[in-house]
């Protein structure tokens, strides 16, 4: 009885909502929450609210504004992204959403420099401050843009989706696997996400 009355519940939820994005004027309460993000200057927010605007219609006037917003906003939030992530970083801790452990090494320090247009990951000798090239990887947007995070994560040679970004309680750089890139488009990790975090250091 008690999952029967869950089951109805949950219906009527999603009655009640699928009933307001159908609206019409749902379509215009989200345009103007993307115009909201667009003042604030939160051009990803804005980019990936203006995409599901177009999605809501893709036919009338306001989702092919909001298409032509969408797509001019991407090129410039993905510049903003890189930017906030251009540095030199040390290696602090890895793990996942189960918990992180300090990164322990004796003799060496795992670096890593994001350029403009790459990822450069390095060993350094903590004695001698020898630096030892490891991987370099071309910065590379993910292809898949049905969902509006997906515009703004890297793809590196071995197909691995990451997503960069940074930590604002703390400054630290997030190096997060999300999934892989395939043929058919790509596959998603939900949980137990591997996650590598840096510090800045400075230049």
């Amino acid at each position: 009885m008690k999952k029967y009355i869950l089951t109805i519940i949950l219906f009527s939820i999603s009655q009640v909502w699928s009933q307001e994005w159908k609206a019409p004027g749902y379509q215009k309460k989200m345009f103007d929450e993307g115009k909201e993000y667009l003042s604030k200057l939160e051009y990803s927010s804005a980019a990936g609210i203006f995409q599901y605007v177009n999605e809501l219609n893709p036919n009338n006037d306001l989702g092919k504004i909001a298409k032509t917003k969408s797509d001019s906003l991407k090129p410039i939030a993905r510049i903003k992204l890189i930017v906030s992530i251009i540095g030199k970083w040390k290696l602090k801790e890895t793990g996942s959403n189960w918990g992180f452990q300090n990164h322990k090494d004796s003799i060496n320090d795992q670096l890593l420099i994001i350029e403009q247009n790459k990822f450069l990951f390095f060993e350094q000798n903590k004695i001698t401050k020898e630096l030892k090239l490891i991987k370099s990887e071309n910065i590379r947007f993910s292809k898949s843009t049905h969902e509006s995070i997906y515009s703004y994560e890297f793809v590196f040679s071995d197909n691995q989706i990451w997503w960069f970004g940074i930590d604002k309680n703390n400054n630290q750089l997030r190096q997060m696997n999300t999934g892989e890139e395939t043929e058919k488009g790509r596959t998603e990790i939900v949980c137990g996400n591997s996650e590598l975090r840096y510090i800045k250091l400075e230049d």
